[in-house]
């Protein structure tokens, strides 16, 4: 049975690092690893919305090519530890609820930041870092240096940035 970890993405590729340091910790693991990033936004209340409701069509709203490509690299890097790396919306409104989707998804551990404040994509959007917190899974927090880019040069870079180790490209 694959270990579930779940960690929360603004769709930065900053906000990979996460993952990077989950797959890292796990590297040395016989067991095979289900990766859900997840973000937290509400729902609509308004019916018609409700109707016409689709997952799929909000994450390709909040995902750009830079956070796909990452995602990519990620999988082919680890693909020996990884049985699944899945996006999800979380859109409860309390702490039950949470606790009700760890459960519901069988997670295991979770990694949330540190010294990194995740970005909120829209009005819509909410902070899942005080869920986290509260919550009785094991927990992890990673501790990084964010970098602020000047031009598209550096973002491009910081995409290869999430493989370098100490100045050498790690395999």
């Amino acid at each position: 049975m694959a270990k579930t970890i779940l960690i929360p993405t603004d769709f930065t590729v900053e906000s990979l690092n996460l993952a990077k340091t989950a797959l890292e910790n796990n590297s040395n693991t016989t067991e095979k690893l289900r990766i859900i990033l997840v973000y937290g936004q509400w729902t609509s209340s308004s019916i018609t919305e409700l109707l016409f409701y689709s997952k799929g069509q909000i994450l390709e709203v909040l995902e750009n090519e830079e956070f796909k490509c990452s995602c990519k690299m990620l999988l082919a890097k680890y693909e020996s530890i990884i049985d699944q790396m899945s996006i999800d919306i979380f859109s409860g409104t309390n702490q039950n609820a949470f606790e009700n989707y760890l459960e519901g998804n069988k997670v295991t551990e979770a990694y949330i930041p540190r010294n990194y404040k995740l970005k909120l994509k829209n009005r819509n959007s909410f902070n899942l870092i005080p869920f986290f917190t509260k919550s009785k899974t094991q927990l992890f927090e990673v501790n990084w240096n964010t970098v602020s880019l000047e031009n598209s040069e550096n973002q491009k870079n910081e995409i290869s940035s999430l493989f370098f180790t100490h100045g050498q490209i790690a395999h």
